[in-house]
């Protein structure tokens, strides 16, 4: 009988001694679940701030294929009017993503467009003509309110050359940018999380707030303050990082920049979450997994406590026969 407690002792000691690897094991699978959550979240921000930087980047090869094409119409390469005006609303109607098509010519001023407005109305200052003009190609323009729509846009622009191969009209079209805000709201953006666009000036130019704010940098046309991210001056992969959101509230951010003329950044987006709310959805998936790991772990120990005392029971037997 003594021998038996004594075997019984050393089996307790024995699935003691199997169980703190086990703890050891729930300690690591913890640190590294929690890791694992955590990228994962960081990649969720990651993805919604590419979705939307490579629609913007689509926006733009659309605007380049449109204008190139609206500048073989006779109607626009003659500036004839009423027919011009005519082709450049119609086909506006159709493209949505643009506030206004616009013809401009070597005097800076709007020739014909899909909006007018009466008397001259002067273009010439804006960035996506002065590009067009000088390099004589497609080029993006800076973030500017549109002067007839007052909508935030950025404006891309087409040469048109006469026979001889001079520039002598530009073709132009304001990207709405409001709509890649609209974008990011059909996207589901989880609950907290905010989305903004911001020029390399540091302009706000698109925002999805997480809520209203009495600073009132939740507004388009606003200036970022400091303490926000810095502009990418070149083209680089999205990443994440943690800083001040424009209400004031430390988040985590994925970055991704927006493309402008070759390889300079025009701006960024960025999407934000609050770091405690970002941790607390990680800790809470993490839990309910090792939750599962424990259940597993204590079940193979139950076993091999039954299992063990099983064969300590039949070994007495066998000896006491």
């Amino acid at each position: 009988m003594e021998v038996a407690t004594r075997n019984q002792l050393r089996l307790i000691i024995l699935v003691l001694l199997a169980f703190f690897p086990a703890i050891l094991l729930y300690r690591y699978a913890s640190t590294n679940l929690r890791e694992h959550e955590a990228l994962q979240h960081r990649q969720e921000l990651v993805q919604i701030a590419q979705v939307t930087a490579v629609e913007y980047q689509r926006l733009l090869e659309e605007g380049r294929h449109l204008l190139g094409a609206l500048g073989e119409f006779p109607e626009i390469r003659d500036a004839q009017r009423p027919e011009c005006e005519h082709r450049l609303a119609s086909v506006l109607r159709h493209n949505p993503e643009y506030t206004t098509l616009s013809l401009i010519g070597m005097d800076g001023y709007l020739a014909c467009g899909s909006l007018t407005v009466d008397g001259g109305l002067y273009l010439g200052d804006r960035a996506y003509y002065r590009l067009a003009t000088v390099n004589n190609q497609y080029s993006v323009g800076d973030y500017a309110l549109g002067r007839i729509t007052g909508k935030p846009t950025v404006g891309v622009a087409y040469p048109i050359a006469d026979d001889g191969g001079e520039v002598d009209m530009v073709l132009a079209a304001a990207v709405d940018l409001s709509a890649l805000g609209t974008n990011a709201e059909t996207m589901l953006l989880p609950e907290g999380t905010t989305f903004s666009v911001v020029d390399r000036g540091g302009t706000v130019l698109v925002r999805v707030p997480a809520g209203k704010h009495p600073l009132g940098y939740d507004t388009v046309g606003a200036s970022a303050p400091e303490g926000f991210l810095e502009a990418p001056s070149q083209m680089s992969s999205p990443y994440t990082t943690v800083a001040t959101d424009l209400d004031g509230v430390d988040r985590v951010f994925a970055v991704a920049p927006l493309q402008g003329s070759g390889n300079l950044a025009a701006g960024f987006i960025a999407v934000g979450r609050e770091e405690a709310t970002l941790m607390a959805e990680v800790d809470s998936v993490a839990k309910r997994e090792l939750q599962f790991l424990a259940i597993a772990l204590v079940g193979v120990l139950i076993l091999a406590w039954a299992f063990g005392h099983y064969a300590l029971v039949r070994t007495v037997t066998v000896a006491e026969e």
